[in-house]
């Protein structure tokens, strides 16, 4: 039996694709971090990396350390909509947790080529972006 927010989520991650999905999205926000544990679970699920974004997208407009981790194991995804979500979630996050993330991700092997080219510069920068945001706390990420 799942819980009414699991339920709420999993409505509203079906309505992704159509043209209903910008309210579902509303609504997945106005959620709030409560839902975080079962969009992990749907995020997990997912094969199609839009939608593995949009979940990350989600996440991120919570502005929420519990996040951190789902965060992580997106910029694991060798695909850049969903990387790219993840890095964006953790520059917000701006944390000294968020810059540890994009540190061990900057030191992790990878393998060779364009891609994991894109994935250093786009890292570099967003870990750039972090150390700043800790440096003067006034700044914007």
């Amino acid at each position: 039996m799942s819980s009414p927010v699991e339920a709420l989520v999993d409505h509203y991650l079906l309505e992704f694709g159509s043209a209903e999905w910008a309210h579902a999205f509303h609504r997945l926000v106005e959620l709030g971090p409560v839902a975080l544990p079962f969009l992990r679970s749907r995020f997990d699920e997912a094969r199609d990396p839009a939608l593995r974004a949009e979940i990350v997208i989600v996440a991120q407009q919570w502005h929420s350390a519990d996040a951190l981790a789902l965060f992580a194991q997106a910029l694991e995804d060798g695909r850049p909509p969903v990387w790219k979500a993840a890095l964006d979630g953790l520059v917000d996050l701006a944390t000294p947790q968020a810059c540890a993330v994009l540190e061990r991700a900057l030191s992790a092997p990878r393998p060779q080529g364009r891609a994991a080219d894109d994935f250093e510069a786009w890292l570099r920068e967003a870990l750039a972006q972090v150390r700043e945001a800790l440096r003067d706390p006034e700044a914007e990420p």
